[in-house]
């Protein structure tokens, strides 16, 4: 399970908001099924988080839910990886210029936002700024 824990907007020129997500152990440890978050807003666009296993990595993928024909958007984020059991063991992996587009909305067919070894229990921060066009 993947639970929206704390919703932080930054009052800077880009809107950024910081997502904090709290990943529960059946994220790493259940091969058979994949865990998407309920769905969040931002930027006036319904996003997801899911997760999916391979083998010995989980493939993290943002999901842009209420994606209409003809309409794209531009999205660059970071998403940050705490370790719970030592700060050495986080990940920061960025993404700038993301495209998605009804075609392309982020969905598992597509490439992962990241792809990283199992930990033992993760929090993921998805800090996101936004352009629509």
């Amino acid at each position: 399970m993947a639970l929206l824990h704390r919703f932080l907007r930054l009052n800077d020129h880009k809107e950024t908001g910081i997502f904090t997500f709290i990943v529960t152990k059946n994220v790493t440890r259940d091969s058979h099924r994949d865990v998407t978050s309920k769905d969040f807003w931002y930027g006036y666009h319904r996003w997801a988080v899911a997760f999916s296993r391979h083998e010995k990595t989980v493939g993290i993928y943002l999901v842009w839910r209420n994606a209409s024909e003809g309409m794209k958007v531009t999205l660059d984020f970071n998403l940050i990886l705490l370790n719970r059991d030592h700060f050495s063991q986080n990940q920061i992996f960025n993404r700038k210029r993301v495209k998605f587009s009804h075609e392309s909305p982020g969905n598992e067919t597509t490439q992962p936002a990241i792809s990283t070894r199992r930990s033992n229990e993760l929090r993921a921060s998805n800090q996101a700024t936004r352009t629509c066009s």
